[in-house]
């Protein structure tokens, strides 16, 4: 694996573990009966960032 494959591979791991903060983000607003809609951007946001990392270490 060259230097800028590693680098993607290393940004998506970056990624992954962003998206299981905001998901663990969403749980506690969920939690604390904040707005649904911060629950459900939280939420969202978190899931793609998880789903694209995902795909970006399997590509990879």
């Amino acid at each position: 694996m060259d230097r800028g494959r590693a680098a993607e591979v290393i940004l998506a791991f970056i990624m992954l573990a962003a998206g299981g903060i905001l998901l663990g983000g969403a749980y506690s607003f969920a939690k604390q009966k904040k707005p649904i809609l911060a629950i459900i951007a939280l939420a969202v946001t978190g899931l793609a960032c998880v789903l694209v990392a995902y795909w970006r270490i399997q590509m990879g």
